[in-house]
């Protein structure tokens, strides 16, 4: 099975969304202009340049003793709402990834979870105004009962034919299940003294 690790659903000018007005350390209005691919924009008055980053975060394989995975169907209010995805969220600026993996996990799915290791990064242009670089990790629910919260309204656990039905949020989402549930999956360890 093939490694994925970039998903693009954006246009090349996609940055153009991410536009500010004013300058955020000197407060000067930058000039109206179409941003060509990778320009970015730089203040006049204090040269400071608008730089657009991915929004990181994580992702996580919970599995079941059975080999299940468990997914959730997002939110109607939520981007791609009505769809399913693994649980996940964004890396806050106090957080580790691994901090967020357990934030993340147990308020969309009410779990505690002991994380395995990576199992991939992925770069999401999900659209022209979302782009997201996910840790991909593994772990598995150490207590809990499975319980929708968040974004997530519903969970469900899968298997490797149900896998196959399910109409994902994210095609990260999918390939990363399909590699799993492929055996193809290589875990990345990470450092035990923070998990």
């Amino acid at each position: 099975m093939n490694l994925y690790q970039v998903f693009s659903h954006s246009g090349p000018l996609a940055g153009n969304n991410r536009q500010q007005r004013h300058c955020p350390q000197c407060g000067v209005r930058f000039a109206e202009q179409v941003l060509a691919r990778f320009e970015r924009q730089r203040c006049e008055r204090c040269g400071y340049v608008h730089h657009l980053n991915p929004a990181p975060g994580i992702t996580m394989l919970i599995k079941s003793k059975t080999g299940d995975i468990l997914i959730g169907r997002r939110r109607a209010t939520v981007h791609c709402g009505g769809q399913w995805c693994l649980p996940g969220g964004y890396i806050e600026f106090e957080e580790s990834f691994i901090d967020t993996a357990h934030r993340e996990v147990r308020e969309e799915t009410g779990l505690a979870v002991r994380i395995n290791g990576i199992v991939n990064v992925v770069s999401n242009h999900l659209d022209d105004g979302h782009h997201t670089l996910v840790i991909v990790l593994l772990g598995e629910a150490l207590a809990g009962r499975p319980e929708p919260g968040d974004d997530l309204e519903e969970l469900m656990w899968i298997d490797r034919w149900t896998h196959a039905g399910i109409d994902y949020a994210f095609e990260a989402d999918q390939r990363i299940i399909d590699g799993y549930f492929a055996g193809n999956l290589q875990l990345l360890p990470i450092d035990a003294r923070i998990e």
